[in-house]
């Protein structure tokens, strides 16, 4: 009972495979115990693990049986008359199974069927073995060495084992099918992103000023993030940076509404002109708010144009109820712009921006993302792209 309990919160199968040669290994008292589990590429069934002193010497991964195999046949084929799909196979009693189709079947060249039978379980040293059934699948084969106290298998033992194969079928199965479910689901996130680099490669490449614009204010904003972790000012979240990451590159995504004689015009913007391109920040965050998965994904699209001191846009949203990402965006998207020439202005190094961010710390800025951002420049992480990647597991 508590094996079959414990099972449910394994989702790797292998990993649960090898948890229960562990338990039998350690809890019943036997010279070996393996595990053999249906490979779909192979169609072959592969020795997942083994424990004990009297299993088969040979590394796990090696040893495997074709599905035509005489136990698996056992298990099986319905020409095996009465005893198709038998719950178990005792070495102890292949004879008298042997004996007994003869005398029923009247052909005494099927006792060559239990012969090969005899000869693979010797091979794995097997005194039982014990098919793993999922409906009519045959997932896996649980063997069985001798007890280590020399005596022979009661029947409630050998039905206590059945029912854990049967366990282990329903758990790796459910194991099988959540691994392709987290495997369908991350091709999908995947596609996501790469759509996400897609979109935003094209909405940079309107403006010959902003090429690679909105990747290097995703990379700033990962920098201030990662920095706010380090300095324990924040706890890390896996979510929170990928939410981080894809607001940054996605923060200016509402610009493919606005026309391209506003969005490249050389001279300043009229008063209306500017009114239609702050409206920008609310087209991105209609854009991406239907995205399920990650939430406040609209939060540095639609804030990163708020100012600390209330006086920005869309809601004019003051201090920290302005949401974090919209403020980290807004000091990475503003460096981003001080240190690139545009149409109508040159570039500015680094040192001059920083001044420019800690000028405006306070009334534009956040001063804590601006003092983050700082401290990371100053340790040599902007120049860096190693939080540019997708796998925020490893920045823990």
């Amino acid at each position: 009972m508590n094996a079959s309990k414990g099972m449910i919160r394994v989702k790797d199968p292998i990993t649960l495979l090898k948890l229960i040669t562990r338990f039998i290994d350690r809890q019943i008292g036997v010279t070996h115990v393996a595990i053999l589990l249906h490979d779909k590429k192979q169609d072959a069934y592969v020795l997942i693990d083994s424990k004990g002193e009297g299993g088969v010497k040979i590394p796990v991964g090696y040893v495997k049986i074709p599905s035509d195999n005489p136990i698996v046949s056992f298990f099986l084929f319905p020409n095996n008359g009465a005893f198709a799909r038998k719950e178990s196979l005792v070495y102890s009693e292949l004879e008298h199974i042997q004996n007994f189709e003869i005398l029923v079947n009247k052909k005494g060249e099927r006792a060559i069927h239990y012969e090969d039978i005899r000869k693979h379980m010797n091979y794995f040293r097997a005194s039982v073995c014990v098919p793993s059934f999922y409906k009519r699948e045959l997932l896996g084969v649980l063997m069985l060495g001798d007890k280590l106290s020399g005596e022979g298998y009661h029947d409630e033992e050998i039905k206590l084992f059945v029912t854990l194969a049967n366990d282990v079928a329903m758990a790796v199965k459910n194991a099988e099918l959540f691994k392709d479910l987290k495997t369908a689901l991350e091709k999908e996130h995947r596609l996501f992103i790469h759509t996400s680099i897609a979109l935003a490669t094209a909405i940079d490449a309107r403006d010959r000023y902003t090429h690679g614009h909105s990747e290097r204010v995703s990379h700033y904003s990962l920098v201030i993030v990662k920095e706010l972790i380090d300095s324990g000012k924040m706890a890390y979240d896996r979510e929170f940076m990928e939410t981080v990451q894809l607001s940054a590159l996605l923060h200016d995504v509402g610009k493919i509404g606005i026309r391209d004689q506003i969005l490249n015009k050389p001279a300043k913007l009229t008063e209306e002109e500017f009114e239609i391109m702050k409206s920008h920040v609310t087209i991105g965050a209609t854009i991406v708010k239907p995205v399920k998965g990650l939430t406040h994904l609209e939060d540095g699209i639609l804030y990163h144009h708020e100012r600390f001191d209330g006086k920005g846009y869309p809601q004019g949203l003051k201090g920290e109820d302005i949401p974090i990402i919209g403020r980290i965006v807004n000091v990475a998207d503003s460096y981003d712009t001080i240190t690139t020439a545009r149409s109508y202005k040159s570039s500015m190094p680094a040192e001059g921006a920083f001044d420019e961010l800690k000028k405006c710390s306070g009334t534009q800025f956040d001063p804590e993302i601006v003092g983050a951002f700082y401290d990371a420049y100053k340790k040599g992480k902007i120049s860096k792209r190693e939080y540019t990647g997708f796998d925020f597991t490893r920045l823990h």
